[in-house]
């Protein structure tokens, strides 16, 4: 026995065919033994997962109708018209929202609950649908009322008339069946049978009319419980439409239990003589395999190990032909040597595509930098251009602008190239309006200034800060509220873009407000990242060299933003910058 077993060969034939024989003979186990139990406890999951979808579903619709009869409750036509208390002035508008709305009843009521309209296939069922509604409330009102089409859902909305004290002149009351086209509707949803059900009866299902009988049994039920409908087990679980206790209307969820145990034997029945098959061929076939694996492994073992103790990816397999080798072995050498060629490509391609990458991290970290100053240089060389016509005054504050630009220029290709090292700042009194008034000049250079509203207080201008970098940082964000403001057109003359100061507890806030696009909520999340743009010539990287600066300066920056509604990007600083530890 011992000699038998000291063979790889022996080892790998025994190995795999006992192996095959347990898993072979675990799996049938498992399936006859265990997936019945499996399977019921899948069905009844699917049934409580499709209940929540049945839920949600219902609710959405509730929220759906209650806000679209808000809607057209608000109208002034229909104020104006409910105010008469005139049954043949509103009857027309009930007609009219009946259709417009897409609902199955739509209803008009006076300040005293009195009918002034009503349209739909349910308005002649008017008065006796009502119930126990009470038409006066000043609240939003749903409920469900069993009728001869299914479960009627009621969403009933008072209708005011706004001022200091509003005043209710009625009710608009719009209905809804939940019937066969809407159980079918669910079904498509869920994947499983739906019926709606009320007082006792199954008003509406997905199933033949013949089974509503004893389906209405399962209306009181809790919990998901066994149902047979002619030949065919089912689950079912009862869902409450509203919160009206065993009586109130219910949607009832089924899931069949007969097709999935054929599924069952049918699995059994394949995987018996699937076990017998596989056996035999697995003792036949397990030694072969053995046999053509041993030979090429050994090789390929070895120059794995040379591979391992030296880093050679030159290192090479090579086997010899031989009839009766296994071909995935000889696959598997040729995979090997595949790989340490392909590793050895890609440590070049790496090395080389990460000095590209590098380099173009600093390209665009330049050019996005750069371009602010470049612009305003562009502008005082205009001015310069205009030879007599420029005063001594001006002529001054050109050259002037050109040296600080070209003095910021350098600053700026200074600190890309020492972008890894913390910032270093230069700290001192500064005023906060001033740098502020700067920055709206330098992000409008070329346009119109008076775009932008200042609201600066006086009691924040007084500030310890690197007022150079803090200047940068405005920059950033007001050059990304320019951009933003550009696709909007104005539909009045208020200023496109706001910006706030104030003074709160030793500490200064400068917001900046636009009318612009705004920000989706999942870019909202990634401004901040580098290299991040939604603009086809944006770098990615103003936000994030500015939230930079700002922290660095021991303040914070927030954003917050609505689709079509504009940013607003506040920036809270301390009044006094503490110095950076040593």
């Amino acid at each position: 026995m011992t000699r038998v077993a000291s063979s790889l060969t022996n080892r790998v034939f025994l190995a795999c065919t006992l192996l095959a024989m347990l898993s072979l003979g675990f799996a049938f186990y498992f399936v006859n033994e265990r997936a019945a139990t499996a399977a019921e406890d899948e069905l009844r999951r699917g049934l409580v997962e499709a209940g929540s979808l049945v839920d949600q579903h219902a609710a959405t619709r509730t929220d759906h109708f209650t806000r679209l009869a808000r809607v057209v409750a608000d109208l002034p036509k229909l104020k104006a018209a409910v105010e008469t208390d005139d049954p043949p002035t509103v009857q027309p508008l009930a007609d009219e929202y009946r259709g417009e709305v897409g609902a199955d009843l739509l209803m008009l009521t006076g300040r005293k609950g009195r009918i002034l309209g009503s349209a739909g296939d349910a308005a002649p069922d008017v008065p006796g649908l009502l119930g126990d509604v009470d038409l006066e409330s000043a609240d939003d009102i749903s409920t469900f009322r069993p009728h001869g089409r299914g479960v009627l859902q009621l969403v009933s909305v008072p209708i005011l008339l706004e001022g200091a004290l509003p005043v209710m002149l009625g009710r608009l009351t719009v209905g809804f069946f939940l019937d066969d086209r809407l159980a079918a509707e669910f079904k498509g949803l869920t994947g499983s049978e739906i019926a709606f059900g009320a007082e006792g009866r199954i008003l509406a299902s997905t199933l033949p009319a013949a089974s509503r009988a004893v389906l209405a049994r399962a209306i009181g039920t809790t919990a998901a419980a066994p149902i047979t409908l002619g030949d065919e087990d089912y689950l079912v679980l009862a869902r409450p439409l509203q919160a009206a206790g065993a009586a109130g209307p219910v949607a009832l969820i089924l899931r069949s239990r007969t097709e999935r145990l054929q599924f069952l034997t049918t699995i059994r029945t394949g995987l018996a003589g699937v076990l017998v098959v596989t056996l035999l061929l697995a003792t036949l076939l397990s030694y072969g395999v053995a046999r053509t694996m041993t030979r090429p492994l050994a090789a390929i073992t070895s120059a794995m190990r040379d591979v391992a103790a030296t880093g050679d990816l030159t290192r090479k397999v090579t086997l010899k032909t031989r009839a009766l080798d296994d071909e995935d072995a000889r696959t598997l050498a040729a995979a090997f040597n595949t790989l340490t060629e392909s590793i050895a490509r890609f440590q070049r391609e790496a090395a080389q595509k990460e000095r590209l990458s590098a380099l173009g991290r600093l390209s665009t970290v330049i050019a996005h930098e750069i371009r602010n100053p470049l612009m305003i240089i562009r502008a005082s060389l205009a001015t310069l251009r205009e030879g007599e016509r420029v005063g001594p005054a001006e002529l001054r504050d050109a050259i002037a602008d050109i040296d600080e630009e070209t003095t910021r220029l350098n600053r700026v290709v200074t600190e890309v190239l020492d972008f890894a090292r913390p910032i270093r700042f230069e700290l001192a009194d500064a005023d906060l309006n001033r740098i502020c008034r700067a920055s709206v000049d330098a992000a409008w250079t070329g346009g119109a200034a008076e775009d932008v509203a200042l609201d600066l207080d006086p009691a924040a201008a007084a500030v310890v800060t690197d007022a150079e970098r803090l200047r940068t940082a405005l920059v950033n964000v007001l050059t990304n509220a320019r951009h933003a403001v550009r696709a909007v057109a104005a539909s009045d003359a208020a200023p496109d873009v706001h910006l706030r100061t104030h003074r709160v507890n030793g500490r200064v806030v400068i917001a900046i407000q636009d009318r612009g696009t705004g920000i989706t909520s999942e870019d909202l999340a990634r401004i901040f990242d580098p290299y991040f743009t939604t603009r086809r010539a944006g770098t990615g990287l103003g936000l994030p060299i500015a939230k930079n600066i700002i922290e660095g300066l021991g303040g914070t920056i927030s954003v917050s933003s609505r689709p079509g509604h504009g940013t607003e990007i506040r920036i809270d600083l301390p009044q006094s910058t503490p110095p950076p530890p040593a």
